[in-house]
């Protein structure tokens, strides 16, 4: 199965529970066989795709336009 996550916040960067959800989670899954892409922000010094544990992680760069 295809499964993809869509995270404000993901290690190295994390604030609360949602992050430490995914982080354990992401790798989990792809373990017991599944294909999981995750989604969060960059904060601008990060790679913007990288692939940990098996889970392909996307942190496009977030560009502020005010």
């Amino acid at each position: 199965m295809k499964i993809g996550f869509f995270v404000w916040e993901y290690p190295p960067r994390i604030v609360g529970g949602l992050g430490t959800y995914a982080q354990n989670m992401a790798p989990t899954l792809v373990r017991k066989g599944h294909d999981v892409t995750l989604f969060t922000i960059n904060p601008g010094d990060l790679m913007t795709r990288e692939v940990q544990q098996g889970v392909e992680i996307h942190r496009p760069m977030i560009v502020d336009l005010s």
